[in-house]
């Protein structure tokens, strides 16, 4: 397996849905709020089954719900948790799950 670069930034957009990723090699993941809701890793949800996830276009659809209210904190130092404004916030999202989901150079 390949190493995970280091986090160095994270920000959550509610303006432009998206929550940004960027990474000690220069690197940057962009992703969609609602699709990362629907990716989350929680038993609950099933999201693990989401392989991929694509950076947002001008062209996208709106999504079906847009998020207001977001508080992303850290899960030590494996990841981040991520409590949406449905309440909720049982799934960690891991470094290297978020870096498999948008890898550098993905283009969609």
């Amino acid at each position: 397996m390949d190493e995970v670069p280091t986090p160095v930034r994270v920000q959550v957009s509610t303006d432009e849905q998206t929550l940004t990723v960027e990474w000690a090699d220069d690197n940057t993941s962009v992703f969609p709020l609602d699709a990362l809701r629907r990716a989350c890793p929680c038993a609950e949800c099933q999201g693990k089954e989401v392989d991929a996830i694509a950076p947002p276009r001008a062209r996208d659809a709106q999504p079906d719900r847009r998020w207001t209210n977001l508080d992303v904190e850290p899960a030590g130092s494996i990841g981040i948790r991520i409590t949406w404004d449905d309440g909720h916030n049982a799934g960690i999202f891991r470094w290297d799950r978020l870096h498999r989901l948008q890898p550098p150079g993905r283009e969609e």
